[in-house]
């Protein structure tokens, strides 16, 4: 009873926040890979935390759950590693019940960790990359957009950053997003910024190890009998 009541107290002080919201901000499970998550909520479900509880509608028009899973023939299976009951996977697809952000979170981690695979092929350097990077590149990877871009990849993989920047952004999906004003633009140009600077941050890195194994030069000066 004192832990409830204590619970209430500290929900109440912010009186603009609800009891609701305030469980949901202070969950405990937490999908946090690299970032990535932090990265996918952002774009996927940032002021949507309600409406992606359940199934919704994609800005293709494609069913979707949680933050930003499409639904496929494969998702109540995928689902149900979130979700223990079978039959609530099956109301929560026909839009009869709902899930939790704690749910929303779990299903979250299960898709990141099942698609890094795919996301550490394509880039095989992926581990020894930015944060920033790796979850630009995954959240593009995710959503399908590298694999319309293989000279960018190419580009990515052979470590030359600048030439895949550029590249990723010569798109067609790029222009007509910035044609259009969608949020696909954005994305694109995050995930060529993140490689543009990875190039940066590794030419700074080779630059101050190469003045590192450098030997200092001797202060003295050498002296020679002069030669009779």
């Amino acid at each position: 009873m004192r832990t409830i009541l204590l619970i209430l107290l500290l929900a109440s002080i912010n009186t603009m926040k609800s009891f609701k919201e305030y469980l949901i901000e202070n969950q405990q499970i937490k999908c946090d890979v690299n970032g990535i998550c932090k990265i996918i909520r952002e774009y996927e479900s940032a002021g949507n935390e309600e409406k992606i509880l359940g199934v919704y509608k994609d800005s293709k028009g494609l069913d979707t759950i949680g933050h930003g899973h499409l639904i496929t023939k494969n998702s109540p299976a995928i689902i149900g590693k979130a979700i223990k009951d079978p039959n609530r996977v099956s109301r929560i697809l026909a839009s009869q019940d709902r899930m939790t952000p704690e749910e929303a979170e779990s299903l979250l981690r299960i898709d990141v960790e099942s698609r890094l695979p795919t996301v550490k092929k394509l880039a095989p350097d992926f581990e020894n990359y930015s944060q920033e990077l790796q979850a630009e590149l995954a959240s593009e990877t995710f959503r399908g957009m590298t694999g319309k871009s293989p000279k960018a990849m190419q580009h990515l993989r052979a470590g030359k950053f600048e030439e895949a920047a550029q590249e990723y952004l010569n798109a067609k999906d790029y222009r007509e997003s910035v044609r259009d004003e969608t949020g696909i633009a954005k994305r694109m140009k995050n995930l060529s910024d993140a490689i543009r600077m990875e190039g940066q941050r590794r030419a700074k890195s080779q630059a101050a190890s190469k003045q590192t194994t450098q030997a200092p030069r001797s202060s003295s000066t050498s002296q020679t009998a002069p030669s009779r």
